[in-house]
């Protein structure tokens, strides 16, 4: 089902959520990921959204109503997490300018019977918020993995 229910305006549009219900958009908040993610490479347009906590965010697929991702900055919750972006993915994200990309790890929240949510610290997201434009990274030498417990409640300061 494609989520971009209507259009309001020339400069807005309704994005369709099952999770967080309608929510309205400009065009141009829309992040373009040309790629798609891992998983999901049909899914390339997503809406962020602030979650209700602060260092956390909703990624709402523009494409697909059903597929939303809770994301938390990682800086927040992990001391020590850096991330270094190669010129092939700097290139690719058209970054100019450091301070315009953001990075992002997707969070998964516990299945019943688990106590906590972990989080992809090893597949974030890099989202260049000046273009518009985002990816999947893999770093394959970074020291944290792809299941990462996080603790939502508590970010560092």
């Amino acid at each position: 089902m494609n989520a971009v229910a209507a259009i309001t305006s020339p400069s807005r549009m309704i994005v369709d959520s099952d999770l967080l219900g309608p929510i309205e958009a400009a065009p141009e908040d829309v992040i373009h990921f040309p790629e798609g993610l891992l998983g999901f490479p049909e899914c390339r347009n997503f809406v962020l959204l602030p979650a209700a906590r602060e260092g956390l965010f909703w990624l709402q697929s523009a494409d697909h109503s059903a597929l939303a991702f809770l994301l938390a900055d990682p800086f927040r919750f992990f001391e020590g997490y850096s991330v270094e972006l190669g010129p092939v993915e700097r290139a690719e994200l058209q970054v100019e300018a450091a301070s315009d990309v953001i990075i992002l790890s997707i969070v998964t929240l516990p299945r019943p019977g688990e106590t906590r949510a972990t989080t992809n610290l090893q597949g974030p997201l890099a989202i260049n918020l000046a273009r518009r434009l985002a990816r999947q990274i893999i770093l394959s030498d970074s020291g944290f993995g792809i299941r990462c417990e996080i603790d939502l409640t508590h970010a560092m300061g």
